[in-house]
């Protein structure tokens, strides 16, 4: 009886152990896997900085384009103001010499 209690004993200890090894075995596998997660949330964070970078970037590029082009346009429309100012004198001065040839 008492072999067969210890025989018992026996076995209950090999199961407990055995799913002892099995549970640390689990629990390494949980922790590789939060590792393997943190690293990708890190890689993900970085890759989401970069892409801010580039965001701020593009905007501030397309900010010197828009300043650029409004500049450009106020350029362009006080040269064709200059040219408009030149014909009507121009013009000014041929119907001022017309009318001199007139009289």
């Amino acid at each position: 009886n008492d072999l067969t209690q210890s025989n018992n004993n026996q076995q209950t200890i090999d199961q407990l152990t055995q799913s002892n090894n099995d549970l640390t075995q689990f629990n390494k596998d949980q922790q590789q896997t939060i590792k393997d997660q943190q690293q990708t949330i890190n890689q993900l964070t970085q890759s989401n900085k970069q892409q801010q970078q580039t965001i701020n970037q593009l905007t501030q590029s397309n900010n010197n384009l828009t300043q650029s082009n409004s500049n450009l346009t106020q350029k362009d429309q006080q040269q064709t103001i200059k040219d408009q100012q030149q014909t009507i004198k121009s013009n000014s001065n041929l119907t001022q010499s017309n009318s001199n040839l007139t009289q």
